[in-house]
């Protein structure tokens, strides 16, 4: 009998396993599912095992006994780059996926908010995840320099969910509340960047534009509210919301309320400590 009943109970678990397999397959998105890094969690798992490994294995090692880079034109090139493409990523967003309409339209789906513009638009959050994953060269470089102080777990981690957020979008939860999402955080990468550039220049442009850092922190504070705020309904509402906009608002939850309180604790210990020095 006791064999019969751990048959049972493993045969049910097979079977709830097998369901939310299937649960998991009816999600994911027939257009998007075979595109570069989709179409399996392998690659960007290899990739972001490869990242944690360089940045706190490899690398290390391999600047032990070299003297920091300087890597200033590359910063500069780097910098630049990110501007143009977050910059490029935000005026096709704007143009052709009418992002905004989504913090009154919470309950309409991907289709419905892109229109005859879906695939192309969805073609834009796939280059946004490249985009991500290019954001991880920022760590590299900071090991290079041997700034290993900004290689802190807040850092790590934000680059990380946010690189995971979107390749879960793209796979699972396409919706559209990532069109608010993306060009609210490219908006922000456009400003922030720019910043990071003028910062290359030398101490002296870094004292005239030193007081703007904290408010650099504050908009990336107050844009993270913003797409918590605008992911939450589809979750809250009692309508029958688009059911991908449901679990999409629960992940947005987890993602920006940890990213918050990371940024948070930044900006208290920064911001009130110079104040107190």
């Amino acid at each position: 009998m006791e064999y019969e009943d751990e048959s049972g109970i493993s045969g049910e678990l097979l079977q709830k396993s097998s369901n939310i397999s299937q649960e998991m397959s009816g999600f994911m998105d027939p257009r998007t599912i075979k595109w570069m890094l989709i179409s399996s969690s392998i690659p960007i798992t290899c990739i972001i095992l490869v990242y944690l490994y360089v940045i706190y294995v490899a690398g290390p090692r391999f600047m032990k006994n070299r003297q920091p880079y300087s890597l200033k034109m590359f910063m500069q090139c780097y910098n630049i780059f990110q501007v143009i493409t977050n910059f490029l990523l935000v005026f096709n967003m704007v143009t052709n996926g009418r992002p905004f309409t989504v913090v009154w339209r919470y309950c309409d789906s991907f289709d419905k908010i892109c229109g005859d513009n879906s695939e192309k638009m969805l073609g834009m959050v796939w280059w946004a995840l490249i985009l991500k994953l290019i954001d991880f060269i920022e760590t590299v470089v900071f090991v290079l320099r041997k700034k290993y102080r900004q290689v802190s777990v807040f850092h790590v981690y934000h680059h990380i969910s946010t690189a995971v957020y979107v390749w879960i979008i793209l796979r699972y939860l396409p919706h559209g509340h990532i069109m608010y999402m993306l060009t609210l955080n490219c908006s922000v990468h456009v400003i922030m960047y720019s910043y990071y550039f003028l910062s290359t220049y030398g101490s002296r442009i870094q004292q005239k534009i030193s007081s703007f850092k904290k408010w650099l922190t504050i908009i990336q504070m107050t844009h993270i509210v913003s797409i918590l705020l605008t992911g939450l309904p589809p979750s809250l509402t009692t309508i029958d919301c688009d059911t991908k906009g449901k679990y999409l608002g629960f992940v947005t939850f987890v993602l920006c309320s940890t990213n918050l309180w990371f940024f948070w604790d930044f900006f208290k210990k920064s911001y009130k400590k110079s104040k107190t020095a």
